[in-house]
């Protein structure tokens, strides 16, 4: 899994938070688009979502179950999403958008409300995602799948005297580390450290943030910026003792080798979730949010987990994850992290100097 780019063609983003799911089949010439016929006859059903993102079997049981055709296109960036629905490509009844683009999908018209009334199974939802601030009321999104940002080691070589990114931002050289390669999780977790939000647009505090890691990033135990599974083959290999990464990428890697281990640092981390999202162009609304409803049971939910290793927003779903998923305290923050804070959404940055900022930052960083 890798990030492509972190800037939105075109758009106002500065910065992405997402792990990428790649399918190079997907971009350009990869997606398929059904036979005219199929266009809003109630019995196909059009998703465009991060490939790999769904166990194939939930989908087989739905066209089953609904006697109906689902058809899943990819994309491996929001950039690539965006460029397509913008671009007036196929017509597609759900998308599985990152928070943090999902304004920019409303200010845009391409989204329709969900109708929450519509859909059973919502109060499944756990408490730490309903009402985002990037979308009030959940009018447009569900949550899908989360992915939080941890620290992670290999306990067989290295076992961290504590759970803090004062291990790598604090004054001592005495650990190789290296991090993610991704301006908004970086500049992110430097805004932790020193007690700052994530998603700061002072001017100072960013300042402040980019000394830190100017100092960080010239240390001897700083290794490079690295992708999920590039950070998971330096820590079995022994390169590194700490690499920033997602946890579900960690945990794709520990469920073969328990050595690899992964935490929360206590001053706060960074959560970004993917979420379902009803295209205003939908040729088939109402099945588009029947396939919604179905992926709200705890049974789909937690299988699509079990699939992904990416965090489950469903909190009926939590009894039926894999007993090594419930067993990662990182996997699942609790309902405490979100209301403190210590755990917290990547949030689009607001017009004006801040992305410039941390456009800056990152450049200085990555030329260094």
């Amino acid at each position: 899994m890798r990030r492509a780019g972190w800037l939105l063609a075109g758009l106002l983003l500065a910065g992405c938070h997402r792990v990428e799911r790649t399918d190079p089949a997907s971009e350009g010439n990869g997606t398929t688009t059904p036979p005219p016929s199929s266009q809003g006859d109630g019995r196909t059903l059009r998703i465009f979502m991060w490939s790999d993102y769904i166990d194939p079997q939930v989908v087989k049981d739905f066209e089953k179950r609904e006697g109906v055709r689902v058809v899943i296109d990819t994309f491996e960036s929001n950039e690539n999403m965006l460029a397509k629905l913008q671009g007036g490509g196929a017509s597609y009844d759900l998308a599985t958008p990152s928070n943090y683009v999902v304004q920019t999908m409303v200010r845009a018209q391409l989204l329709q409300p969900m109708d929450k009334a519509k859909l059973s199974h919502f109060g499944n939802v756990a408490a730490g995602f309903l009402n985002p601030n990037f979308d009030p009321g959940n009018t447009y999104t569900v949550p899908y799948q989360f992915a939080a940002t941890g620290l992670a080691y290999n306990s067989g070589r290295y076992v961290p005297p504590e759970e803090s990114w004062r291990l790598i931002f604090g004054p001592e050289d005495r650990v190789r580390f290296a991090l993610l390669d991704d301006p908004r999780e970086v500049i992110g977790a430097a805004l932790k450290y020193l007690g700052h939000s994530v998603n700061s647009t002072d001017v100072e505090e960013l300042r402040a943030a980019r000394d830190l890691l100017r100092r960080t990033v010239r240390k001897r135990g700083f290794e490079s910026f690295s992708g999920g599974p590039e950070t998971r083959n330096k820590l079995l290999a022994g390169q590194i003792d700490l690499g920033q990464i997602y946890v579900g990428d960690l945990l794709q890697g520990a469920a073969e080798d328990q050595r690899l281990k992964v935490f929360l640092p206590r001053e706060g981390t960074t959560i970004s979730t993917d979420t379902l999202v009803l295209l205003r162009g939908s040729p088939n609304p109402a099945l588009a949010r029947r396939f919604v409803n179905y992926v709200l049971e705890p049974q789909v939910s937690a299988a699509i987990s079990n699939y992904t290793y990416y965090g489950n927003p469903n909190r009926a779903a939590q009894p039926l994850l894999d007993p090594f998923l419930r067993a990662q305290k990182a996997f699942n923050p609790s309902a405490e992290d979100f209301s403190s804070g210590r755990v917290e959404f990547i949030n689009e940055l607001p017009r004006g100097a801040a992305p410039r900022l941390y456009d800056r930052i990152w450049t200085e960083l990555k030329s260094r």
